[in-house]
């Protein structure tokens, strides 16, 4: 399972977002991965170590609105086939 992570500051560099996620989901970031940093599309994909897929559910309900550069994240869980990019700004 995986969840998406979007609304990335355009100032966060590409390890700066991933020490933050990694700092903040701990074991259960298994991966992580950016893209399109330094635009205001920014987004970071990462695979959730856990066994049942609720748990990202959880994970993306309870990291909903985290503050990273003072800017609100928005994140949610995506099944495995789904479209795994957010909506594009304009």
């Amino acid at each position: 399972m995986k969840i998406i992570v979007w609304n990335i500051p355009e100032s966060c560099s590409e390890q700066e977002v991933r020490d933050f996620l990694g700092r903040e989901l701990g074991h259960y970031a298994k991966d992580i991965e950016v893209f399109e940093q330094g635009t205001s599309n920014a987004y970071a994909k990462v695979d959730v170590d856990a066994d049942d897929a609720y748990v990202a559910d959880v994970i993306a309900q309870q990291f909903n609105g985290k503050q990273l550069g003072g800017v609100s994240l928005q994140v949610s869980a995506v099944p495995f086939g789904d479209d795994d990019t957010p909506p594009r700004r304009p």
